[in-house]
């Protein structure tokens, strides 16, 4: 895919930047740019008549490369994919009150891996996004989940670029690495291709966007509903 189109989503990244820091991010202003979770969420909630959740798309195959971060064993029988914006208020929610339950009851009993994609809406959280890669695949998901568990508060700071800077340096980034960091091209595009990457293959308009083993959920699911997916895949 030609470089133009990284830098075509610079600029969508860029303005939903000036939305979110006009609209504190609490209020899902950034979330409204690609698409409402919530809006997606009454899409998606379709029901058969068994009451049981179904999926908005389905795709034969997803691939699974190694660049990508991931927690869970290789050989789990149920692959789940989450598209996430470290600025959605939705996405927050999911990581601090659903996914620690998935864990415990599907990743940690070897049912289910999870598969992580950054999919930032503004640029912060770009930057944000940009600090997890650079910490490293042994602290990615340590950033991601502090930053998900602080979203309030660095997102509703005057300057959260600087509330940001605090939580990488907590997290044992020098103020050096840090500002190498975030001004790394080559990271910011790698992270942009893979939003690109997200869009063209799986047409993720809103976040959090889950796949389990193919089907795909807009707007997230809650524990009851996953649940429900991972028994009938199980059978």
């Amino acid at each position: 895919m030609s470089n133009i189109w990284v830098y075509l989503v610079i600029g969508v990244v860029a303005i939903g930047a000036i939305l979110a820091f006009q609209n504190v991010v609490g209020d899902d202003e950034a979330t409204k740019n690609v698409g409402s979770a919530s809006q997606n969420k009454e899409v998606k909630t379709k029901v058969n008549k068994q009451n049981l959740i179904e999926p908005d798309a389905t795709f034969k195959k997803v691939k699974v490369n190694k660049e990508d971060f991931i927690i869970g064993e290789t050989n789990a029988p149920i692959t789940m994919v989450e598209y996430a914006s470290l600025t959605c208020s939705h996405c927050a929610q999911f990581h601090n009150v659903t996914l620690p339950l998935i864990k415990k009851e599907f990743i940690e009993t070897g049912k289910v891996r999870l598969v992580y994609r950054d999919f930032p809406l503004d640029q912060f959280a770009l930057t944000g996004s940009m600090i997890a890669h650079c910490a490293g695949k042994d602290r990615y998901f340590a950033f991601i989940q502090t930053m998900f568990a602080q979203q309030k508060q660095w997102s509703n700071d005057p300057q959260p670029i600087k509330a940001l800077a605090q939580i990488a340096r907590l997290g044992g980034m020098t103020k050096e690495s840090f500002e190498k960091c975030i001004k790394d091209k080559k990271v910011a595009d790698t992270i942009l291709q893979k939003r690109l990457d997200g869009d063209k293959q799986y047409k993720i308009n809103s976040v959090p966007t889950i796949l389990v083993n193919g089907k795909r959920y807009s707007g997230g699911l809650n524990i009851d509903e996953f649940r429900s997916i991972v028994k009938r895949m199980v059978k």
